[in-house]
């Protein structure tokens, strides 16, 4: 299959094979970040199944009847897992969609399970969809590999960044519907030390979820993000004229609680 898509071309690709009505059987991620991987992983299967909010949260929660995540069952994917999971395509799915198998860390697939695996893309089912992801492509087989699309993500950590955990707690908090001041109180050394950097980091987990909400569809919550993104940009021009920190990270509460 082709290979070499720059990773800030990944999830364009992934849109475009979708628009096209070129959808494949199975995906390789390899190279960058595991939770980077795991999102675009998910993000592609709210797009197959033009899932709504609620199917949407449901492939979020690995509760979605249609997506399937397999992870390594102690050191290794083992081939009962594979098995398994050849049992479940199957079956009919609850609802009359495609499905979709996650395989985390691919990479500890153990051999029979490789072998396993190897034989359904061989001969693969209609309406089924596999992604695999692994830190390299060097860590399967060569014969796998080859019947994969193989999509490398090694510069989309530097594209996108990655939101740090820190800040991550922050914004749950406001997404969450937590009272804004209490919020900027509990955070105030972290916010105050790094107000700018929070602002963006903000605004990237902001574009992310709006990433989502056209899937879906819901104008109600897009006009929300988008409310939010533009409290942020004005959060950034008051720091840039010098305003005093905490009166903007207040005036900033207070637009994203209206």
């Amino acid at each position: 299959m082709n290979d070499g898509h720059e990773a800030h071309h990944v999830i364009q690709f992934l849109n475009k094979s979708h628009a096209e009505g070129k959808l494949v059987h199975a995906y390789l991620f390899f190279g960058g970040d595991n939770i980077e991987k795991r999102h675009v992983a998910k993000k592609f299967a709210k797009l197959i199944l033009e899932a709504d909010q609620t199917a949407a949260h449901l492939i979020d929660t690995d509760a979605h009847a249609n997506v399937m995540v397999i992870s390594p069952d102690g050191k290794n994917i083992k081939k009962e897992q594979i098995v398994f999971l050849k049992a479940d395509i199957g079956k009919k799915a609850i609802e009359n969609k495609a499905k979709i198998y996650i395989i985390e860390e691919a990479d500890k697939l153990s051999i029979s399970a490789m072998n396993s695996l190897l034989k359904f893309l061989e001969e693969p089912a209609s309406d089924v969809h596999i992604i695999l992801i692994a830190p390299t492509k060097e860590a399967l087989l060569p014969t796998l590999v080859s019947r994969t699309v193989n999509l490398n993500f090694s510069g989309l950590k530097k594209e996108k960044g990655v939101i740090e955990a820190a800040f991550l707690d922050v914004i749950h908090a406001f997404e969450a519907g937590e009272l804004p001041q209490l919020v900027v109180a509990k955070h105030a050394v972290l916010l105050k030390a790094e107000p700018l950097a929070f602002f963006e980091a903000y605004q990237m987990y902001l574009r992310g979820v709006i990433d989502d909400v056209l899937l879906s569809q819901d104008r109600q919550q897009l006009k929300k993000c988008v409310g939010k993104l533009r409290a942020l940009e004005e959060a950034k021009g008051y720091l840039k004229y010098n305003m005093n920190v905490s009166l903007c990270l207040d005036q900033l509460g207070i637009k994203l609680n209206s």
